[in-house]
């Protein structure tokens, strides 16, 4: 006689097993992908365009539309001051932004995420022409974020998180910007 109380459990244990390793294999994708950004891609061919807001900067004037971009392609760095991996990353994206307006590419830095104080105390250690958002006017799913972007408004890349590499240099690199010394 086989007894089938057992035979009941081992059909469930394999069932459980098999919902977990789907479960656990659904999450290692996503933090994969998380880690890893967005592969590159054509400009626009995500779909996705910066919004047409408009920020106020430091020096207190109303910054142009995040739609738009004065040079071919655009960094946008979105940054926060509770930040550690921002406030780790300043100098070099300080340094970043200095190489690509040499190579041509326009760099806009928004401190946002955080009273207007903090804010405002942050967006100090990068220029008078850092946006701010405290209000969370631009959304962004992490910080730090960088997102390319063309001059129509159109995104050609999202990297969330600090780039690999130390040095302004290899960071372009790494985002596909031209980064000549």
């Amino acid at each position: 006689m086989v007894n089938e109380s057992s035979g009941r459990k081992s059909d469930s244990r394999n069932w459980a097993w098999l919902v977990t390793c789907f479960f656990l294999g659904a999450a290692a994708g996503v933090l994969g992908y998380s880690l890893l950004g967005r592969p590159a891609s054509s400009p626009g061919a995500s779909g996705d365009r910066m919004p047409d807001i408009r920020l106020q900067t430091l020096s207190l004037q109303t910054g142009p539309s995040l739609a738009a971009c004065p040079t071919e392609r655009c960094l946008t760095v979105y940054v926060a001051p509770w930040c550690g991996y921002c406030r780790r990353g300043t100098p070099l994206i300080i340094a970043l932004k200095r190489l690509l307006e040499r190579n041509g590419v326009a760099t806009r830095i928004i401190v946002g995420m955080d009273a207007m104080e903090a804010v405002r105390e942050y967006a100090s250690e990068f220029g008078p022409d850092t946006l701010l958002d405290p209000d969370s006017s631009f959304r962004v799913s992490g910080v730090p974020h960088f997102i390319i972007s063309d001059a129509s408004g159109s995104v050609a890349k999202k990297v969330p998180g600090l780039p690999p590499y130390d040095d302004p240099a290899g960071v372009a690199a790494y985002l596909g910007l031209p980064h000549a010394p």
